[in-house]
């Protein structure tokens, strides 16, 4: 195996671009153990509560046939099954997981984060690497919050993908393949449509207003291609589950406006009518101002590279107070930002992002995801989940999310090793978690704990912002 990696690691050239890493031993160390984050994420298993509403549009089609996909937000009834996504998430994951369902068990979830994740990845790397060099373009495969991603299996990366090559599209004066790409990021999360204006904005300054209203013609175009036939088919459904879903959702994860969420739990129902949309105040405040910033820039001439540079900072900083704000505080859209964050700093700000990113994950992500799941898998408890605002079985959403072949293998160990040293029974292989009953003992400061990373988050998102605005009084990249 340490053979194998050395020869890919010799194969590989090094084009000219920025220097992240001092010296070619620092180079190889960082491909090194790239491979080795992406290799074990990619195996070790899956975020099963996420998946398992996925797997439910499938058998709703494996039901009643593939001419029901487009009524699919009808007859996706909760609390058995939900699908707050736009269409294109919906035909993706159906499409792959129809492919995958002709593989084994134990490959099927392997092939989904091949095609949802890894090609998207390497897709962004090939983007950066073209426009930053090898260095920087390295630094992508190295970030955790990609790394997450790719254990936890989302479309996450594909649309941080998607939203760079618009970027790239737009900076490079080819409107209307930007307008196609930033209407499929739309359609995978309908959110990603914030970023709009930005663009909008950009082409009027630059081109005037005949290709401004092309663009926008363009985009419109497109998303209502893949909406009109959804929305005719599944008639009201399809709007409760796009809006009616995300404008009753109770605050949750680790936004600030989920302190409340944590501290009630299933009495926060009392609450949603006030909380529900309070977000949308700051975020809007904050947001047109950016937008004023931007067209107040966008007055002297800039070069391609200005542009790119100006474009992708303000991509990033649009998303980061959309993740701040929201009252949705999803650990996985810290990976919208990567790219284009790493298009738009300089290399000094680019060390500052990845230790900011880097932190995060491990001291805040992590550590917030074992409390979640992990900690109460281990003593059978129970674990609230905001989106439902209910409580789901710890373990079993757990076990379910881990490959079997890593719980199997822990419990040879525990049977064979640990054992006889300290005799422990356990039935099935999952028991093998009884081991770890002495962390349950954080289920009692449980509550705290996540207050506490819900205030260190909003540190961490506080300081992305200031660095990204700090990026636009000097010269760009």
């Amino acid at each position: 195996m340490k053979g194998m990696l050395r020869s890919i690691v010799k194969k590989i050239r090094y084009p000219e671009g920025d220097v992240f890493f001092e010296n070619s031993k620092q180079r190889k160390a960082a491909i090194i153990i790239s491979i080795a984050l992406i290799v074990s994420s990619f195996v070790i298993g899956w975020n099963y509560y996420d998946i398992m509403w996925w797997i439910s549009w499938y058998k709703i089609i494996e039901k009643n046939g593939m001419s029901s996909i487009l009524a699919i937000y009808s007859l996706c009834q909760p609390p058995a099954c939900k699908v707050p996504y736009p269409p294109l998430t919906v035909l993706a994951f159906i499409s792959i997981y129809a492919f995958a369902m002709l593989a084994p068990y134990q490959l099927r979830y392997l092939i989904l984060k091949l095609c949802l994740v890894v090609i998207p990845a390497l897709m962004a790397f090939c983007i950066i690497k073209r426009a930053r060099g090898f260095d920087v373009a390295l630094v992508w495969l190295l970030s955790l919050p990609l790394i997450q991603i790719l254990f936890a299996l989302q479309f996450d990366v594909l649309i941080a993908m998607l939203i760079l090559l618009s970027t790239m599209y737009i900076a490079s004066k080819k409107y209307s393949k930007a307008s196609i790409v930033l209407a499929l990021a739309t359609l995978t999360k309908h959110v990603i449509a914030i970023i709009l204006p930005l663009h909008i904005i950009f082409i009027y300054r630059k081109e005037g207003l005949e290709k401004t209203v092309r663009y926008v013609l363009t985009f419109i175009l497109v998303i209502l291609v893949f909406c009109i036939p959804f929305y005719i088919a599944s008639g009201g459904g399809f709007l409760n589950n796009l809006v009616g879903f995300h404008s009753s959702r109770p605050p949750q994860d680790l936004s600030v406006w989920a302190l409340s969420t944590h501290i009630l739990e299933c009495t926060i129902s009392k609450y949603n009518k006030v909380l529900d949309n309070l977000w949308v105040i700051p975020f809007a405040i904050t947001y047109f101002i950016a937008l004023y910033i931007m067209q107040k820039k966008l007055k002297r001439e800039c070069k391609y590279r200005d542009s790119l540079s100006i474009l992708s900072v303000f991509t990033s900083l649009l998303l980061l107070l959309f993740i701040t704000f929201s009252k949705v505080g999803n650990l996985n859209y810290f990976v919208w930002i990567v790219p284009t964050s790493l298009i738009a700093l300089d290399l000094q700000r680019m060390k500052k992002f990845t230790l900011l990113i880097t932190m995060f994950v491990l001291f805040v992500s992590l550590p917030y995801s074992l409390l979640l799941w992990f900690i109460p898998a281990t003593s059978y408890e129970q674990t609230f989940i905001a989106e439902d605002i209910g409580y789901w079985d710890a373990r079993a959403v757990f076990v379910q999310s881990i490959n079997y072949y890593v719980i199997y293998a822990l419990s040879l160990l525990q049977q064979y090793v640990i054992t006889p040293i300290v005799p422990v029974h356990t039935a099935v292989p999952s028991d093998v978690l009884e081991l770890l009953q002495y962390m349950e003992i954080l289920n009692a400061v449980k509550k705290i704990l996540i207050v506490a990373f819900v205030i260190v988050t909003q540190f961490f998102l506080i300081s992305l912002i200031f660095l990204h605005l700090d990026a636009l009084k000097g010269e760009y990249t």
